[in-house]
């Protein structure tokens, strides 16, 4: 499914390009993660402190002028901390993806120097880092606790922000997450098994420069 959305997005994007102008750029910025975990078997999900990241790739723009349409294509490495809540304290753990966001944009402009946009479209993650996390914890009885974290997700960008001078772009942008990022197994040494997963949405603060 998320190879066919792809695709189609990809296949319109260049269509746009034949009638547009289109310019490449380049783009990086500050992730703050919000992550949730729910426990299938416990009364409570655990929810962790938000923790810092970034991001920085290349871009391309394609811009309608008369429709005041555009299209945002992207290729960009993303660096996520986590903070995994054990017995006594957070551990941290560090997530790295590839993600390809492709965007539609509405821009309305003011002047040569400032416009404001916003922007929506889906985004795939692949992520390239340890997809097996293994954690002691005595707060749960010394259980054995494996994560496997998915090679793929699919979520949806929702933002907004402004042009200036027609070359940088300051944005704001909620990924939101479509299912879950991981799942994990929490097996007692009894072999009693609980099983959860755990959804990582992501606030992001991006510079783009576009030549």
């Amino acid at each position: 499914m998320k190879r066919i959305v792809y695709i189609t997005l990809v296949a319109c994007l260049f269509a746009l390009s034949s009638h547009g102008q289109v310019r490449f750029g380049i783009k990086a910025g500050w992730n703050v993660n919000k992550v949730t975990w729910k426990w299938k078997q416990l009364q409570e999900n655990i929810k962790s402190d938000n923790r810092n990241g970034y991001f920085a790739g290349v871009t391309l723009d394609v811009t309608i002028p008369i429709a005041e349409l555009g299209v945002d294509f992207a290729v960009l490495y993303d660096n996520r901390v986590i903070a995994v809540p054990t017995a006594y304290e957070d551990v941290n753990k560090t997530m790295d993806y590839i993600i390809v966001p492709v965007n539609l944009r509405y821009t309305i402009g003011f002047s040569d120097f400032l416009s404001i946009y916003a922007s929506t479209g889906p985004q795939v993650s692949y992520y390239i880092g340890d997809r097996s996390w293994i954690l002691d914890d005595r707060f749960i009885s010394a259980w054995t606790s494996g994560w496997e974290i998915n090679k793929s997700d699919l979520s949806w960008n929702v933002g907004g922000g402004f042009s200036l001078f027609n070359h940088f772009r300051l944005g704001y942008n909620y990924n939101i997450m479509l299912g879950h990022t991981n799942e994990f197994t929490i097996r007692r040494v009894g072999g009693y098994i609980e099983r959860g997963t755990l959804k990582d949405n992501t606030h992001q603060i991006s510079l783009t420069y576009l030549f």
